[in-house]
């Protein structure tokens, strides 16, 4: 049987996407852990979140296996969950994540295998009603964390990586309705091919570079401020 090929573009978009993460993740450490204080430039981590959401949607649409792959990711997601909070009891670094960007979208992928079956409209207005439904939703403080994954929780709540359902499954719903229309045929938009390059490998294996990035990233930020004197 013939290997799918993987549309290039998405890859590549998704290569950009983690390295603007691994950005924002080095500002968090050093502000929040290492206690230097930088200007962080916030809308690059945002620009990272929003558009491996939108990619997420996208491939939803081009894979056959969206239950699968939604388990694993979010599986991941609760490894990770688990890791984070043993660092946490061990080291107080706070570095805890309860419901972030990969819990989000593995939940996100298992949904996209009823969602993408409806038509554009529908999948848009979905969209545009999950987004307003943070509006009240940012109101209610009151009943404390039970509905956190929903972006309901009060002030005590924490977690250092937080992408609650309402309202950021909005931008996956998207995704799938770009994707329905501009890779209805699976394929590439583009004529041509950028061939072998470090971000379309990046974006090729996310998942697992996710999982094992932040303690590369501490070890290595701990030992430049060791260098500089910073510690």
């Amino acid at each position: 049987m013939e290997k799918k090929k993987r549309i290039w573009e998405i890859d590549f978009l998704r290569g950009i996407a983690f390295l603007c993460m691994v950005y924002d993740h080095v500002m968090y450490d050093l502000n929040a852990i290492f206690g230097v204080r930088i200007h962080t430039i916030d809308l690059i981590g945002d620009f990272s979140a929003v558009l491996f959401m939108i990619l997420c949607g996208i491939s939803t649409t081009l894979s056959r296996n969206c239950l699968k792959r939604g388990a694993l990711v979010f599986g991941a997601a609760m490894l990770l969950t688990a890791v984070t909070a043993t660092v946490d009891t061990l080291f107080n670094m706070r570095l805890i994540i309860v419901f972030g960007i990969l819990h989000l979208l593995g939940i996100a992928m298992i949904l996209s295998f009823f969602v993408k079956k409806l038509p554009n409209i529908l999948i848009i207005i979905l969209s545009v009603g999950i987004y307003l439904l943070k509006f009240p939703f940012d109101n209610i403080r009151d009943i404390g964390n039970t509905f956190f994954a929903f972006g309901i929780h009060d002030p005590t709540f924490y977690s250092s990586d937080y992408y609650p359902l309402i309202p950021f499954l909005s931008f996956v719903f998207i995704g799938i309705v770009i994707g329905k229309v501009l890779y209805s045929n699976k394929e590439s938009l583009f004529p041509f091919e950028i061939g072998a390059n470090p971000l379309s490998f990046i974006g090729k294996h996310s998942l697992l570079l996710y999982l094992i990035h932040q303690p590369i990233v501490l070890v290595i930020v701990f030992l430049v401020l060791k260098l500089m004197n910073l510690i």
